[in-house]
């Protein structure tokens, strides 16, 4: 190989690593941002669960307060057909 093959070589192999590396640069950009996303649905999630799990708990402590105010109103029905 002479010089000027070298060269072109040389050349073509440099325009290859930038053309790479700066599509390598962007893919690596778009993937942080998809991964930052992630961790933000994440914590969305967990945000939506501990709420989930409160709802249900309050939601529980209604129904048992409608059933014991629904067996007195019975016993009070009781009471007046007596």
């Amino acid at each position: 190989m002479n010089a000027n093959e070298l060269l072109t070589l040389a050349g073509l192999t440099i325009t290859l690593i930038a053309g790479l590396g700066t599509w390598m640069f962007k893919v690596h950009a778009k993937l942080a941002v998809i991964a930052s996303k992630l961790v933000d649905v994440a914590e969305k999630l967990e945000h939506l669960s501990y709420d989930r799990r409160e709802l249900w708990s309050i939601t529980m402590r209604h129904e048992t307060r409608l059933e014991r105010h629904e067996a007195e109103l019975e016993h009070l029905a009781e009471q007046l057909r007596c």
